[in-house]
């Protein structure tokens, strides 16, 4: 399962605050949130940060691969199909048990900002390709995620790296995106399936990005 913390705060910071979280979370993936959003705000000036839910129809359980398969489809579809249009692309995915017995996921993306400014089309483009996947219409299985800060109405934060509630912004991106790595509802998958994956990243020496600095958010 990897290390976990039961602090309130990762690195200083503030996380998810819900009564799922008195487990803790895993570390591993708090890491990996700290680096798409440290990579995606140096390489662009606005970044768009919103998150989804994606469920299975009721009663499904046996319909359809206990695997990733289907996830690992979704993501590199809708990845492709923004990375064509030069949106600069980033995810992170993980796996959750539902109470039905069914499982489900929860996806955090990231877009250039200076592209995509409102939720609409990357969440109809979502429930159009789940759909696909699930072998029926969509709606209904994409859920949004919505947050009262900075949301705005957009669906989403926009990330400004020259605006001066930034730092704040990002801080609270992060705290959002931290109830990705809540242990709840996780950790009795298959050893062979993962519970997580995410957009990988490479330097300009082709190393894992992972092996820099996390950033820091101020505090």
């Amino acid at each position: 399962m990897g290390n976990i913390t039961k602090e309130n705060n990762y690195n200083g910071h503030p996380l998810s605050t819900t009564f799922k979280n008195d487990q803790g979370f895993r570390t591993v993936i708090l890491d990996k949130i700290f680096g798409l959003l440290d990579h995606m705000t140096k390489h662009h000036s606005k970044v768009f940060f919103t998150m989804f839910e994606l469920n299975y129809p009721a009663n499904s359980s046996g319909m359809y691969p206990d695997n990733n398969a289907l996830m690992s489809m979704f993501t590199e579809a809708l990845m492709t199909h923004y990375e064509r249009a030069g949106h600069d692309p980033k995810y992170l995915w993980v796996r959750e048990r539902s109470s039905t017995g069914q499982f489900h996921y929860h996806i955090m993306v990231l877009l250039d900002g200076n592209k995509t400014q409102n939720v609409h089309g990357l969440h109809a483009k979502a429930i159009e390709l789940w759909g696909r996947r699930l072998g029926r219409d969509g709606n209904g299985y994409v859920q949004l995620c919505r947050s009262n800060v900075y949301d705005n109405g957009y669906g989403g934060v926009q990330l400004i790296r020259n605006s001066p509630v930034f730092q704040q912004m990002l801080e609270h991106c992060f705290q959002w995106a931290s109830y990705l790595a809540k242990c709840y509802s996780k950790g009795d998958s298959p050893a062979y399936i993962n519970e997580y994956g995410y957009s990988r990243l490479w330097d300009i020496k082709a190393r894992p990005i992972s092996k820099r600095p996390i950033l820091k958010l101020a505090a």
